[in-house]
């Protein structure tokens, strides 16, 4: 990899290391901690160890800088999100970013992208959706690569092209609700946006993604490094499906 751009002083350093240690902190401070969807623990895996697994010593700054932002952004725009799994988004984007000639520029503008969708699709917006989870966990993803299977094979859950059609998507939303659509209608103040036939309060929600978990109905496995992201199968009726087996169908 070449090295252009990789260098930071030793004061930014420090700089960033303290913004993943209070990004790692926001998220314990949620009223169920850092929760995983992981069937074989309970907590996520620190945003720390995440990025001494994948980095070196010379990305190992960019990385937490990107992890930290990402984090920090879920937190403010989704503060009642529920499962904080950064291990595969952070290995996504880290081993694109390694393939490309200048690795702090390409998680710039990942996680510039990334951040923006945060604020875009969370509490802050007109959208105001409740949690992140169908993004991390790759429903959002799975559903768009299935509507053109063929050519969209290639894309990744976190690859730029999926990103910047979420993007787009977003401001596609944004001025339906702006029209009072019927499907995506303006909110009453302090609500959050449910536009799915399943209930999703959080005492929904979390048995809901546990359920999928277990069954391994999850298109990506978001707290594994190793995650094989699968858009072969049609989450959004095998979730539709748990959601009534659970009685959560409306």
């Amino acid at each position: 990899m070449a090295a252009t751009g990789i260098g930071m002083t030793a004061h930014a350093i420090d700089g960033t290391n303290d913004s993943l240690a209070e990004a790692e902190a926001m998220i314990e401070q949620r009223p169920l901690g850092a929760l995983t969807l992981d069937p074989t623990r309970s907590s996520a895996t620190p945003l720390t160890e995440v990025v001494s697994a994948l980095a070196d010593s010379r990305q190992s700054p960019h990385l937490a800088a990107a992890a930290a932002a990402v984090a920090e952004a879920q937190v403010q725009s989704f503060p009642e999100n529920l499962f904080w799994d950064f291990d595969f988004y952070l290995a996504s984007i880290h081993r694109r970013a390694v393939a490309t000639p200048n690795y702090p520029s390409h998680l710039e503008n990942v996680t510039g992208i990334t951040v923006g969708l945060m604020r875009l699709y969370g509490q802050q917006s007109p959208i105001r959706f409740r949690y992140v989870h169908d993004f991390m966990y790759g429903f959002d993803w799975a559903r768009w690569v299935r509507r053109e299977p063929v050519a969209r094979r290639e894309a990744e859950p976190f690859g730029l092209d999926f990103l910047r059609q979420t993007q787009s998507r977003g401001r596609d939303i944004v001025a339906l609700i702006d029209a009072d659509d019927d499907l995506y209608p303006k909110l009453a103040e302090g609500a959050s946006r449910n536009p799915f036939p399943f209930f999703r309060e959080p005492n929904d929600e979390l048995p809901l993604y546990r359920l999928l978990a277990e069954r391994g109905d999850v298109p990506v496995e978001a707290w594994r490094l190793d995650a094989r992201p699968d858009p072969g199968r049609d989450f959004d009726a095998l979730r539709q499906d748990a959601a009534a087996s659970l009685g959560l169908a409306r």
